[in-house]
């Protein structure tokens, strides 16, 4: 079993060269790569690519045999600022419109917040919210279905689009092949109770066609809060999570989400150790 990567979790900034060449190091074959992150300097935060700049970072990647699996544009598409969800949307369109020069099939996002501070709020459950998202992501959808690309929605706790029955609401309220989900079974979880192993499989069950891709990490709760730690040093049922995600599809694409930097390629070691015994 083939592993990817969030780039930006490699810690290479605005050196794209520099960070192709690592990765393949490492011994990725396809990553998650967020303009906004790795190249923040270079992109102004990930608002000024072109066409010329996605080319160069194909080029510069494919020399090391290695492919944007997700092209990442997290933005908040239910700011409640009307204006600047309205910006946030065309930047998203925009990166639509240049993911195949990036050589990704897929642009990803989490939904956003009615919080644009991101903290945990159950205003984000509202049946009004709710259905305002629906109607954004659909946007995002006729767009990508103009540009022969792929919207990728990542369900998350802490946004509009918050488990398994709100995600299968999403997929069957917006029938196109041009709507995928990104499944992160750890940012499902809501309390030290709840169980990743079973959100991913209700989800493979609820929507699992439409899964295009999995995130993957390690984790502990400390004083009622979820932490990220080293993989192989939390509670997440690695190995019987990957051993699922290889069974529902043939090759999928697994990315390593948020690895901390403390014990880095420990954690690398540790996970691909779990993926070759698969």
């Amino acid at each position: 079993m083939e592993l990817g990567i969030r780039a930006h979790d490699v810690q290479i900034f605005d050196d794209i060269d520099n960070l192709s060449n690592k990765l393949s190091n490492l011994g990725f074959s396809y990553i998650q790569f967020a303009p906004r992150v790795s190249l923040a300097k270079t992109t102004s935060n990930g608002e000024n690519i072109s066409f010329g700049l996605a080319n160069k970072v194909k080029w510069s990647l494919e020399r090391n045999n290695i492919q944007i699996a997700l092209l990442g544009c997290y933005v908040n598409i239910i700011h409640p600022n009307l204006t600047k969800r309205k910006r946030e949307v065309k930047i998203f369109q925009k990166y639509l419109s240049m993911s195949s020069s990036f050589g990704s099939a897929l642009v990803a996002t989490e939904t956003g917040s009615v919080d644009p501070t991101f903290h945990l709020t159950s205003n984000n459950y509202k049946n009004k919210v709710i259905d305002a998202t629906i109607e954004q992501v659909r946007l995002l959808v006729t767009s990508a279905e103009k540009c022969g690309c792929l919207v990728g929605i990542e369900p998350g706790v802490n946004h509009p689009i918050y488990n398994v029955a709100v995600t299968k609401k999403l997929v069957e309220e917006i029938k196109s092949p041009n709507l995928k989900i990104i499944l992160d079974p750890m940012n499902l979880v809501l309390k030290e109770k709840d169980n990743e192993y079973s959100i991913l499989v209700d989800a493979i069950n609820a929507f699992g066609e439409k899964i295009y891709a999995f995130h993957i990490k390690d984790y502990i709760f400390s004083k009622g809060e979820k932490v990220g730690v080293p993989i192989g040093d939390g509670v997440a049922p690695l190995k019987k999570m990957l051993n699922a995600m290889n069974s529902f599809q043939s090759s999928p694409y697994v990315i390593l989400d948020e690895i901390p930097q403390k014990n880095f390629e420990i954690s690398l070691k540790r996970i691909n150790k779990i993926a070759t015994e698969l």
